[in-house]
């Protein structure tokens, strides 16, 4: 069988329209998509070559490297580098990977037609390593199913400068199939919350419309929300209980100008969900 070292497994991601046009993207719109790209690619990677799903870093088998990037609206390449250099890269792993990547983002937007394909290829890809038994095939695409699944908080990193300072991104893995091609509509869809679905550290603008300082809890409401709902808010801040306490600050600010732009504060904080909307935010920082 051909092989090929792992290091040499190339994975181009292009971003097109609005700034890209010009060669030039948003940086923090940019720095958060890579960030979501090198956990899939990372993941996607480590089951591509062992077969084996590892959601942590550490012992994942692959490390992913940018390399220098092209003015073709604005393309970035990525290096995928095997942490144990003696192995080798066979072509049914790449067929895995080469599937597996437009998987995931294709399960994510539920783009079901291109769902069924890419699953006929990674059976097809496993069956190639060597394992003919169906139920070894059906395990392992279980597998695959929950890992996209599991992926969804970084698919939403890798495709979030979409709108904001692109309109598409395609990752093009160049080992058989076709590039995977995100748009607005499919971060749309990528967007929408599950219930029951935890989000990670992120920030939120917020105005402050309540605060228990014995409970250390407050009620918020989220700035863009049209509903004007309020949400409850379980700090874990230290500031949350100091003298110059902002959160009391971000208070007295709501109260003297109501929904106004300068009583709207930044927190950082996990989110839950429930029935698709965030029911409760657990917020670990304040920025005043």
């Amino acid at each position: 069988m051909e092989s090929s070292r792992i290091q040499d497994i190339k994975i181009s991601l292009r971003y097109d329209g609005l700034d890209a046009e010009n060669h030039e993207i948003e940086l923090t719109c940019l720095g958060e998509s890579l960030k979501g790209f090198s956990k899939i690619l990372a993941t996607a990677g480590t089951f591509a070559v062992t077969q084996r799903y590892s959601k942590n870093v550490s012992y994942q088998d692959v490390k992913i490297y940018a390399r220098e990037a092209k003015a073709n609206c604005f393309t970035l390449d990525t290096a995928m580098n095997f942490i144990t250099q003696s192995q080798l890269f066979s072509g049914s792993a790449g067929a895995i990977l080469g599937a597996l990547v437009p998987y995931i983002f294709a399960r994510n937007a539920q783009k079901k037609e291109e769902m069924k394909a890419l699953k006929e290829s990674l059976e097809k890809a496993i069956e190639a390593l060597g394992n003919k038994d169906r139920p070894t095939i059906d395990g392992l695409i279980a597998v695959i199913d929950k890992m996209a699944g599991e992926l969804r908080p970084s698919v939403r990193q890798a495709v979030s400068p979409i709108g904001n300072t692109c309109n598409h991104i395609s990752v093009s893995t160049g080992l058989g199939n076709r590039p995977a091609t995100i748009n607005e509509a499919d971060k749309e869809a990528i967007d929408q919350l599950e219930d029951d679905e935890v989000l990670g550290l992120r920030e939120y603008k917020v105005f402050v419309t309540e605060f228990d300082a014995q409970r250390m809890t407050a009620k918020v409401i989220i700035d863009g929300d049209d509903s004007c709902k309020r949400v409850i808010a379980q700090i874990s801040d230290p500031s949350a209980s100091k003298a110059e306490n902002p959160y009391l600050a971000a208070l007295g600010r709501y109260m003297a100008n109501n929904s106004a732009s300068g009583s709207c504060v930044t927190v950082t904080a996990k989110a839950t969900v429930k029935k698709g909307l965030i029911n409760k935010l657990f917020i670990v920082d304040i920025q005043a």
